[in-house]
């Protein structure tokens, strides 16, 4: 007794203390901190039925438990794990409309709550059955168009289910029938302008061919809707932007590429088919759909391209044509040219490339050429090109076929000199010298844009430079020349970055960078290492890189994809953009902040690169 009655003094004392002391330093015991990357507040979600949303909570568990222990949290009701780092990432439902995310974070010394408002589209709700009304943001075509006899214009719009609906064209076409069907895709919210998905009743689409003969100038497509019983309708709409010009002129009109380079694509926003066009070139236009104009390439091909970058010539100016009587190859250096001496031109021509592996080959295409080909000249002293052979597959289309004694082709150009069109061909690196014989060129993702940003706040764009840092290292240490696109303290734009490959004649362009997704998509599921080239030359390289990714990094294979970006474009040379891990997944954004990692990934792809190199040997 006499012990207790000694020492409960002190305890009560020391109790005492402890909570003074506490009090007096709340930081030694914090309750949970919530900082949540993505999505910002008030951001508007691409996605309508769930979402990822990622972040951290502070202190983390590697705290212990004199800095509150491990945090606990979760997201509107669902508990969320949260990386040892304090990361969390979570995929939830959503709801459309105003939407909040309600984060609840607790440890031993308390807890906190932050609550994130997004926006989550609505999907279009049909029109109801006893209205009559057309949706006036639905109706399309929204753009103005010229069209051409044979041209189809197709018309759509949202109302009222289970009605009669026509439209007419002022002076060309009267009440021609459209048809109601049930649409399920995505469509658009006249309020906001927001993609959203739909699926309804009450979508209305027509057609109508133009004829030879049709002509009218800058007309409205108008709207009718009435009950199929005709008791009741509904006075004529009227599109309230797209206007309709159909004309019959049988004089061409010509125009001209204007710019350092054009891209013709196979329809408005659509993919690409012609690539870097240069300035001068010349075709036909035929029709117009906004700021799309058509091109007349040949009998059955057309391309589009930005209105912004041709000038119409003046009308009776000839139509462009030529014809080719002598191909010639010339060996200079480390390149061969193919030179199409062109005879009665008319300015030059589009033309397009395509690349066979196997047999290796290069396929050469000229529109408005015409073949009046006696002779094929080769260079005695080139080992380049194994045969050329022409074809003239239907009038005004020459095709141009180059078989090549090469088992991995390294880049190619077009261009123009003078109003000859000339193919130059890159020889085959001395393979012997493997890395010595080889100008690589490394672009580091990003900057000064963060690019993706991890839970913790990890930036994308410090992560690329470090690992293209060390690769440099590597690089160099085995003989290699390298050009780095930025060292992370200038800007340089995007489509500056492939140029600089291409003007100091690069062998190789490596983009680095790491990944993340867009609204909607699982990162549970999807996330992992990737690679993406363009031309066919640069596939077996972004293989053995991949290969070597996985082996060495060890995540998910996220594929190897044919991707059409400024970084694997230029077929000057082999591209591919390495995506590493993902910024948005906490073990990988983990993994990528330490130099370990990093030089991990720096390793994989210096190695598939070597083992490339070993592959392809002739």
């Amino acid at each position: 007794m006499k012990i207790l009655k000694c020492r409960l003094p002190l305890c009560i004392l020391f109790l005492y203390w402890c909570c003074t002391a506490l009090a007096a330093n709340p930081k030694e015991n914090p309750v949970p901190q919530i900082s949540v990357v993505y999505p910002l507040e008030d951001a508007k979600i691409k996605a309508s039925d769930s979402t990822f949303i990622f972040g951290s909570v502070t202190p983390s568990s590697k705290g212990g438990s004199a800095s509150g222990g491990k945090s606990d949290l979760k997201i509107n009701g669902h508990p969320v794990p949260v990386h040892p780092n304090g990361a969390f990432l979570a995929f939830l439902p959503i709801r459309p409309g105003d939407f909040t995310f309600e984060l609840v974070a607790k440890n031993k010394a308390g807890s906190s709550t932050k609550k994130l408002k997004v926006k989550v589209p609505r999907p279009i709700a049909s029109i109801p059955a006893d209205s009559l009304d057309i949706v006036k943001g639905s109706i399309l075509p929204k753009q103005d168009m010229v069209l051409t006899a044979g041209d189809v214009l197709e018309t759509k719009f949202r109302g009222t289910p289970n009605c009669q609906a026509s439209f007419s064209i002022q002076g060309l076409v009267q009440d021609v029938p459209m048809t109601e069907s049930v649409y399920s895709g995505m469509d658009v919210d006249e309020e906001d302008d927001e993609s959203v998905p739909a699926s309804q009743k009450g979508t209305y689409t027509g057609a109508y061919i133009i004829r030879n003969g049709d002509k009218v100038e800058q007309k409205k497509i108008t709207f009718k809707l009435s009950r199929k019983t005709g008791k009741n309708s509904l006075p004529t709409i009227e599109a309230s932007t797209g206007r309709i010009t159909v004309t019959d002129e049988q004089t061409p009109q010509v125009v001209e590429f204007v710019g350092s380079s054009v891209t013709a694509r196979c329809g408005p926003q659509m993919g690409y088919t012609l690539l870097y066009q240069p300035p001068g070139v010349r075709a036909i236009a035929t029709g117009r759909m906004g700021e799309w104009v058509r091109l007349k390439l040949a009998y059955g091909e057309n391309a589009w391209v930005q209105q912004d970058s041709i000038k119409y010539l003046p009308l009776g100016t000839p139509i462009p044509k030529s014809s080719v009587n002598t191909i010639q190859t010339k060996m200079l250096g480390g390149k061969t040219k193919v030179e199409f001496l062109l005879y009665s031109s008319t300015g030059k021509l589009p033309f397009k490339v395509e690349q066979q592996t196997d047999p290796s080959a290069l396929f050469l295409t000229v529109y408005g050429l015409t073949s009046n080909t006696d002779r094929i000249r080769y260079d005695s002293q080139d080992s380049l090109i194994k045969e050329i052979k022409w074809d003239q597959p239907k009038d005004g289309v020459f095709l141009l076929k180059i078989f090549l004694n090469q088992k991995q082709q390294w880049g190619y150009d077009v261009f123009y000199e003078g109003d000859n069109l000339v193919v130059e061909i890159k020889h085959t690196p001395d393979l012997a010298k493997k890395l010595e014989a080889l100008k690589i060129c490394l672009d580091p993702g990003h900057y000064p844009e963060t690019g993706a940003v991890g839970p913790t706040g990890l930036r994308e764009d410090e992560v690329n430079m470090k690992i293209a840092l060390e690769l440099k290292k590597l690089l160099e240490k085995s003989g290699a020349r390298v050009v780095m696109t930025h060292t992370g303290t200038e800007i340089v734009g995007l489509y500056d970055r492939p140029k600089i490959a291409v003007r100091d004649s690069c062998d190789i362009l490596i983009a680095i960078h790491n990944n993340a997704l867009p609204d909607g998509i699982n990162p549970f599921y999807n996330n992992g290492t990737s690679i993406y080239y363009y031309h066919p030359q640069s596939l077996a390289l972004a293989r053995s890189i991949q290969s070597e990714l996985l082996k060495t990094l060890k995540l998910p294979d996220y594929g190897t994809y044919y991707g059409n970006l400024a970084l694997t474009r230029p077929y000057q040379l082999l591209a591919v953009l390495v995506e590493c891990a993902f910024m948005m997944i906490p073990e990988q954004e983990e993994l990528l902040g330490t130099e370990k990692f990093q030089n991990q990934c720096a390793e994989a792809i210096y190695q598939g690169l070597v083992n490339f190199l070993e592959n392809v040997k002739e």
